[in-house]
């Protein structure tokens, strides 16, 4: 078998070369490196989702780059704010995330960029880190409207009052913004690597592996010499976040280190993380209903509330674009076998529905049927959220079932709270951090918090 190519980035070093700078430059797809060598191809993408965007630019309280190197698994929403945070702190940061970049083509028509709703602590955190959410991106939603059998409806509002106010986004469109806003924030102190994942992580040498992901590296990548591609990247760090979702590879390897740890302490009382996982048996399928129709039906009519069928345990959302996503859990329709069952069971509970499934798609039976059904995620519990300097945040560290509806604010939530953390220190406590080392006054100090004590030791 042939060996994989290997290049090792050491990121405790202060200085980088000339060469390696263009790591950070907007946008680098799955870069790579050598002691030797310059990186490879850089790919521009116009995001759709960053028109009449107003970003804050705040300074950083340190100067940038001088507290020491973190690295952040996963670009998602958690994984995006909590860079910014960072880069804010002083930190350079490199973000891995083992799918491709968010462009413009999956900003529109992709059934699966399944809405979030954003309420009031997801939203803060964002502006914490110094951007606004554009307009183009928010759809404000006031209530449910169920759809029933006999043809009425029941609408619930949503409690509001002073402040509160909850609100839909595109994941996709939102994750889009997030990683745009983010390359340009600090492109010097920050590098970016798509469709790479990783592989393993050493505490004792605070280094982690990753591996490039094949099903999202389609492009053929060499180095400047056009011969040799590398298919793995081992890097150091001083602080690692996990923010890799709900089947997290951090998680496991926490998980692996802490064992290895508690057995070999001399305190055999510290008892070793606890993880208690519930994965989702629901299976769901989705449609999309494109804006121009979607405004000619009759749905607009409540666009601001969330419309259910119960009887196909089905949901209807108009987002920000004007678009209408769909989901359904109901076993019967997500297991039909034919476009003509397809077509029966949403006949019988929810014909209109079909209507302006066939105006949109008059093969969309033949097609929700090839559809793949894709996994309602899980439940996480931890009984701790890091171990030494390599810490879980979002739905790595405590995910929820979708249906709950919170899981992208709390995550958020969750890069806020480490970021009040690490205000709190100083510059030589951050150091002490890094170095995996306890600080016992800034701890007591901490713990009148007791979101924030789960981060701590």
């Amino acid at each position: 078998m042939e060996a994989l190519a290997h290049a090792h980035l050491n990121l405790r070093s202060s200085n980088l070369s000339a060469d390696n700078q263009h790591i950070g430059a907007p946008l680098i797809r799955s870069p790579f490196v050598s002691s030797n060598q310059k990186f490879g191809t850089i790919w521009k993408v116009r995001m759709a989702a960053q028109s009449g965007v107003d970003v804050k630019h705040e300074e950083p309280a340190i100067k940038p780059g001088s507290i020491g190197k973190a690295v952040v698994v996963g670009a998602g929403p958690a994984g995006c704010v909590m860079s910014l945070y960072l880069l804010r702190r002083g930190f350079h940061v490199h973000v891995f995330e083992r799918r491709s970049m968010i462009d413009e083509s999956k900003l529109k028509g992709d059934p699966r960029s399944y809405p979030i709703l954003m309420t009031k602590r997801g939203i803060k955190a964002i502006e914490a880190a110094g951007l606004e959410l554009p307009s183009s991106l928010m759809k404000r939603q006031v209530g449910n409207c169920t759809h029933l059998p006999n043809g009425k409806k029941m609408k619930v509002d949503y409690y509001s009052g002073p402040g509160i106010q909850s609100s839909i986004a595109s994941r996709n469109g939102l994750v889009a913004f997030l990683q745009q806003s983010l390359l340009e924030r600090d492109s010097e102190n920050l590098s970016l690597y798509f469709g790479w994942e990783i592989s393993t992580i050493e505490d004792t040498t605070s280094t982690a592996k990753f591996f490039r992901n094949q099903k999202y590296t389609n492009e053929v990548e060499n180095n400047v010499d056009g011969k040799t591609k590398l298919d793995e990247i081992e890097v150091e760090f001083d602080l690692l976040i996990g923010a890799d979702g709900v089947s997290s590879k951090v998680r496991s390897e926490l998980l692996r280190l802490d064992e290895i740890y508690s057995s070999t302490r001399d305190n055999p009382k510290k008892s070793q993380i606890k993880l208690d996982f519930i994965e989702n048996p629901r299976m769901y399928k989705s449609f999309y209903i494109r804006p121009s129709l979607a405004k000619e039906s009759a749905f607009i009519v409540d666009h601001d509330r969330v419309q259910s069928w119960r009887t196909l345990n089905m949901m209807l959302i108009n987002v920000a674009d004007g678009s209408f996503w769909g989901g359904t859990l109901n076993e019967e329709l997500i297991s039909a076998s034919s476009p003509e069952d397809v077509k029966r069971i949403f006949r019988d509970k929810a014909p209109d529905v079909l209507d302006l499934l066939l105006r949109e798609n008059p093969l969309f039976a033949e097609e929700f049927c090839r559809q793949s059904s894709m996994k309602g995620g899980g439940a996480v519990t931890l009984s701790k959220f890091h171990h030494k300097n390599i810490v879980l945040i979002g739905d790595a560290a405590h995910a929820m079932f979708p249906t709950y509806g919170t899981g992208c604010n709390v995550a958020l939530d969750d890069c806020f709270i480490f970021d009040n953390i690490l205000r709190e220190l100083t510059p030589s406590e951050l150091h002490m951090i890094s170095c995996g080392r306890k600080l016992p006054s800034v701890k007591s100090k901490l713990r009148s918090t007791t979101r924030i004590s789960s981060f701590i030791a």
